[in-house]
């Protein structure tokens, strides 16, 4: 059975949503540009590590910017840098920006950080555009301690992989009265059974809202003690897939992003291994090539 993300880049092959123009995508990516370097600056003023990570990381190996088909940015930050710029955010970067990240004070609807552009709308599949996550974005994944005992570890990731289990398909149940998202997954045979199935489970777990699942999830992946290991549970390989030396991310390599001296994992290519398999420099084929569903993208107006 295919994974859920493959099953939504398949049926967008023939699908009718937004697609971006060379000019969005140009102001797209200036404005993602301006963000990153203004939390830079403020991780910078602060002593707080923050690096390129999953496709981004990827983008700055192998493109030195972003991959060409690509339309956001991904950063990794240890768990306790990204505790100090919550205390900091408000007031370094607050006039322009949201932090939205769970167990904070806006009650995020996402299982990791992200930093908003204000004013702005980049809502996809699932979204309206009242949401607050329907903005331009930059995804912050954390990077947290994994315990070294081998059974603690085994136990915890189970736990984490558990409740991201349940949040995603109480996700799909609370979204089930969005006629865009149901209409798109619904277009295939395997699409139609997916969704009905995720409606069916989500329900079983829908005794909490997304918000409540996200905060659950969120305090189920730290671990306080400085450990050998490290993971990015909310990543893309979840828990157990993104455990590996701490060496590998810390102390930072450096590299250039679209001309920009940039963070980068300490040991990149074990990083980059990890997460896209041993020939990360050849280019995947058109089909298996990595989107986001679009349906509205709109500007601040001095854009």
């Amino acid at each position: 059975m295919a994974s859920y993300k493959d099953l939504m880049n398949s049926l967008a092959k023939d699908t009718n949503l937004r697609q971006l123009t060379d000019d969005e995508v140009i102001k797209l990516r200036k404005t993602l540009l301006r963000a990153f370097q203004d939390l830079v600056d403020c991780c910078n003023k602060h002593n707080l590590r923050v690096m390129l990570g999953g496709g981004s990381a990827l983008g700055a190996v192998r493109h030195k910017g972003f991959i060409p088909w690509d339309d956001d940015m991904d950063l990794n930050m240890p768990r306790e840098d990204f505790e100090t710029l919550k205390e900091v955010f408000d007031k370094e970067l607050g006039d322009k920006y949201i932090l939205s990240s769970p167990n904070y004070k806006n009650n995020a609807k996402a299982r990791f950080p992200m930093i908003l552009v204000k004013d702005t709308i980049f809502t996809e599949i699932g979204q309206s555009p009242e949401d607050e996550l329907s903005k331009i974005k930059i995804d912050i994944f954390l990077i947290d301690n994994v315990p070294d005992n081998v059974i603690h570890r085994y136990l915890k990731g189970f736990w984490c992989t558990c409740l991201m289990f349940m949040a995603s398909y109480e996700a799909t149940y609370e979204n089930r009265h969005n006629q865009i998202f149901k209409d798109y997954m619904c277009k295939t045979e395997e699409g139609r059974a997916e969704y009905n199935r995720r409606i069916k489970l989500g329900k079983l777990f829908s005794f909490y809202n997304f918000q409540k699942w996200v905060n659950l999830i969120d305090l189920a992946f730290q671990h306080n003690k400085l450990t050998k290991l490290v993971s990015i549970p909310s990543g893309r390989k979840h828990y157990f897939g993104e455990i590996r030396p701490r060496e590998t991310f810390l102390p930072v390599s450096q590299g250039v992003f679209e001309g920009l001296k940039v963070n980068l994992p300490g040991n990149l290519h074990d990083y980059l291994t990890n997460l896209y398999g041993s020939d990360y420099m050849t280019l995947p084929p058109e089909e298996k090539r990595e989107r986001h569903f679009i349906v509205d993208l709109k500007f601040q107006k001095d854009e």
